[in-house]
């Protein structure tokens, strides 16, 4: 097919905005093109020279693209046109509309096929090194100049990533699927796609030979599987409302990555050999010769951002292929804390990486294990590839597999959410142990539950401590990893249970509390409290030290006996100044809930 009647589709998509519509035009151009050209005409179309996550990019921004307009316009009767492109610039907001005004007039022009726009194109992509922006200037001008108005316009905009035509991959597999005369393939068209999501080459196989094109499409090393993603929900709750049996993770705020990994030998990706792209991952080591790659869960190559996890990758993965998914995080060196998000994304840079990897080094939990050994592995339950993941996984510094519960019950599934805050992390994703890993789906096999968006009470509560629970996992050195606080009934004169807590607390203060505590523990628990069974801690105190809490909310509690619970509670301080008696009542925190409710 011309360019010239490629960009005619294409401004037909520009100008609707009606889905149907879209699909319609996008299946009838797959109808008029050749089957050798099909890949090439999506990419284009999409914006792209290759699939998204093959990284090759044009590097022109909208600067070098002035120039270009200058040089394509600029004649020795108008030996600039600077203030013409500025008008026209300012008008439209847009570079391809000032490159279609400038040439309008052309009446004479070549007609290349979209096959020679794309080769010219990725010629332009590929230029790098010394004097690379003067050839790149000069090659997409003389490109312009050839073409007509329309067909510039949109070269321009594929150049600077401005096609916005407001299709994306699924519209294009809608479209397939009416190409084949068959709506129903859309889903079997799809879990192609999410499993190898490089739409052109899908298009062209369909284009050739049907849907048979597609049935040998299998998960591979280098290509990048589309992440599965967690619903939301209000409460915690509706969490256990939709997952009976909850599989609880931690959930890091960082970046997700997608890890890519072969050893050298048969799992190699066939192309090495004949890419000079794919050889820029391979990586050596004593022992053998490795492929690696990571990609975001936008298809984006990270690799070379991450120097630690590669060295890391050589050492602790010990399989022969495999594809990772996980979260990156950046953490304090000193202090073993994880960074904030804001910190974290300082590592995603083209230049200074191993300086910054310094300053910001990374830890990367791994949650999933998609492909092992030249087989996918995303139909197993999420039990049996966690086991399959614990396997390849090697103890080591920098990749660790993300830990764990599973629970029916809402307090611990609370007093894991807690945990996650009390090391700084976003909070948890509760998982179905059974279901498969759904590539590029967004249900509610996962749910992630955050904080982000919750509001602080306005006043603080003082609990009354009345026991402690053995810490586990980095607290189980400490013998203490939470504890058990009341409020006072005046009225009964008895401590009431109202939270347990495991946020907010330092080393310090879990030193100090523990030395405390065992001051007053006792065997049995004290006469003057009320309390369920299901919080009964591994040590019982003396109702007698006095902490300030601060919570998101009061919340009504059929469990706790004071009849309310304090949501996502944190230690603020111990109030050594304070007798228990001195508590916050029953009685207040039942003002301040009827508060909070009024207040809504």
């Amino acid at each position: 097919m011309k360019f010239i009647d490629f960009s005619k589709y294409l401004q037909r998509l520009e100008e609707t905005t009606k889905r149907l519509e879209m699909i319609d035009i996008l299946t009838e151009l797959i109808s008029n093109l050749d089957a050798e050209e099909t890949d090439k005409a999506f990419y284009l179309a999409s914006g792209y020279i290759k699939a998204p996550f093959e990284n090759e990019k044009f590097n022109i921004a909208e600067k070098m693209m002035i120039k270009i307009i200058e040089q394509t316009f600029s004649t020795p009767e108008t030996p600039t046109i600077k203030e013409e492109i500025e008008k026209i610039y300012a008008d439209t907001g847009d570079l391809g509309n000032v490159v279609f005004e400038l040439k309008k007039a052309t009446k004479k022009y070549d007609e290349p096929s979209i096959s020679e726009i794309h080769k010219n194109l990725s010629e332009i992509a590929q230029i790098t090194g010394l004097g690379s922006q003067d050839l790149k200037i000069s090659k997409t001008s003389n490109l312009l100049k050839r073409v007509d108005p329309l067909s510039a316009k949109h070269i321009t905009r594929i150049i600077l990533g401005t096609m916005r035509l407001g299709f994306t991959e699924l519209t294009i597999i809608v479209a397939l699927s009416n190409f084949l005369k068959n709506k129903s393939l859309v889903s079997e068209i799809e879990k192609k796609y999410n499993i190898h999501p490089d739409i052109g080459f899908i298009a062209k196989e369909i284009k050739k030979k049907g849907i048979k094109g597609i049935e040998n499409i299998k998960m591979e090393i280098g290509v990048p599987v589309l992440s599965q993603k967690a619903q939301r929900v209000g409460s915690m709750k509706e969490i256990l409302e939709k997952i009976h049996k909850a599989w609880a993770e931690f959930k890091f705020d960082g970046t997700r990555i997608q890890l890519h990994f072969a050893k050298e030998g048969n799992s190699f990706p066939n192309k090495i050999a004949h890419d000079k792209e794919t050889q820029k991952n391979l990586f050596d080591s004593k022992e053998s010769k490795f492929f690696i790659k990571t990609f975001t869960r936008n298809l984006e190559e990270t690799t070379h951002q991450y120097p630690e996890i590669i060295e890391a990758a050589k050492k602790q993965i010990k399989a022969d292929s495999v594809i990772l998914d996980g979260e990156g995080i950046g953490y304090n060196k000193e202090t073993g804390e994880f960074l904030p998000f804001q910190e974290t994304i300082q590592r995603k840079r083209k230049y200074n990486i191993t300086e910054t990897a310094k300053k910001i080094p990374f830890k990367y939990f791994v949650f999933d294990i998609l492909y092992l050994n030249g087989e996918s592995v995303i139909d197993k339950p999420l039990v049996e590839r966690r086991k399959l993941l614990a396997s390849v996984i090697q103890p080591g510094q920098v990749i660790e597999v993300d830990d764990h519960i599973e629970t029916e019950e809402f307090e611990k599934l609370e007093e894991y959410f807690e945990m996650a805050k009390s090391q700084g992390l976003e909070g948890i994703v509760v998982k179905t142990p059974n279901d498969h890993y759904q590539a590029g789906a967004r249900s509610y096999s996962w749910i992630k539950y955050k904080t982000a968006d919750q509001k602080l009470l306005s006043d603080s509560v003082d609990c009354v401590i009345l026991g402690y629970y053995h810490g586990r996992g980095v607290r189980s050195k400490f013998g203490i990893g939470g504890f058990l606080v009341g409020v006072y009934d005046k009225d009964r004169n008895v401590y009431k249970t109202i939270s347990k807590i495991g946020t907010g607390l330092t080393e310090e203060d879990l030193i100090f509390l523990k030395k405390e505590c065992d001051k007053i523990k006792i065997k049995d628990k004290p006469k003057n409290v009320e309390m369920n069974k299901i919080f009964k801690p591994d040590v019982f105190v003396e109702p007698k030290i006095v902490v300030e809490i601060g919570a998101d909310e009061i919340t009504i509690s059929p469990t706790h006996t004071a009849g309310f619970a304090l949501r996502f509670p944190r230690l603020i301080k111990f109030r050594t100044d304070k007798n228990p008696e001195d508590a916050t009542s029953v009685t207040e925190i039942k003002d301040m809930y009827k508060k909070r409710q009024k207040g809504k």
